[in-house]
């Protein structure tokens, strides 16, 4: 899966009014890209839109140059969306439902189930119905990142995971994301994604407000701290302590991008556009 590639796209449910508008996005393999957005931006039905379970009502989605609803047999084999709710049969063990996706997938690593199963703490002997909604999320990422698909679209991964698991979850993901592999993460916990993906790309009411990469944001900003906050900040958070604030950069870096405050300085409108590694910053 080279890209995924959305041109001038509309779409709209039945009988409601249009969610996406001639919307544009272009992502590429080798990253991981976290989705973010408030309830009801569109997170969800944009996953969809990039599984061809959804049909755009004007433009196109294509993978690799393909349209996404179309489903071809050689699409599926490289897709692996994951949904926030899961159902799952009650009467397979958790060795037999993983053995379904091996079948169905003609790159599913056999040995790296094995694994991400013990690292999950799950035996292949219990029964689907007996684990709970965690252990179900759990073996269900543990199935994704087994198929080696190309694309791999993940809906609220950690939603039901407690915080050990949470930590084990971007764990697994970092070790075992390959550089031919797209992973697009949706969540509005912000903070399970801390340290694991390469670019952001912020929704609201429908419309991409900013798609960027990390590295480019460490680059172009400052993420910074102190007793009070520059004049020239962009954006600011006080607290008891002092202030947490966004600047612009004069060349200097104080860490990674705080994924939390840029999320509030994109709803306020403070940082826009785009800001990618390969193309020049841009800001409207």
């Amino acid at each position: 899966m080279e890209k995924v590639v959305i041109e001038k796209m509309d779409f709209s449910y039945p009988k409601k009014a249009l969610l996406f508008e001639g919307l544009d996005l272009e992502l590429s393999r080798g990253k991981v890209v976290g989705l973010l957005g408030k309830n009801g931006a569109g997170k969800s039905t944009l996953m969809r839109l990039m599984a061809g379970l959804l049909k755009p009502t004007k433009g196109v989605v294509l993978c690799d140059g393909e349209m996404a609803f179309d489903r071809e047999p050689h699409f599926l084999d490289q897709l692996m969306f994951i949904p926030e709710q899961i159902a799952l049969p009650d009467h397979l063990k958790v060795g037999e439902y993983a053995k379904v996706y091996r079948d169905f997938y003609l790159g599913f690593d056999e040995i790296r189930i094995q694994h991400l199963l013990s690292d999950f703490q799950l035996g292949l002997k219990e029964r689907v119905s007996n684990l709970s909604y965690g252990q179900q999320k759990k073996l269900q990422i543990a199935i994704g990142l087994s198929t080696r698909a190309k694309l791999i679209l993940l809906d609220e991964p950690t939603n039901g995971l407690d915080i050990p698991s949470k930590t084990a979850f971007r764990k697994l993901i970092s070790a075992n994301i390959q550089e031919d592999q797209l992973v697009v993460i949706s969540t509005h916990q912000i903070k399970d994604i801390d340290h694991l993906i390469d670019q952001v790309v912020i929704l609201e009411e429908g419309k991409i407000k900013l798609q960027a990469d990390l590295d480019a944001l460490e680059e172009a900003f400052v993420f910074g701290q102190g007793a009070v906050a520059p004049l020239d900040a962009i954006y600011t958070e006080t607290h008891l302590l002092g202030a947490r604030y966004i600047a612009k950069s004069q060349g200097e870096s104080e860490g990674s991008p705080d994924l939390e405050m840029l999320f509030q300085a994109v709803m306020e409108g403070r940082i826009q556009g785009q800001y990618l590694s390969t193309s020049n910053p841009v800001m409207q």
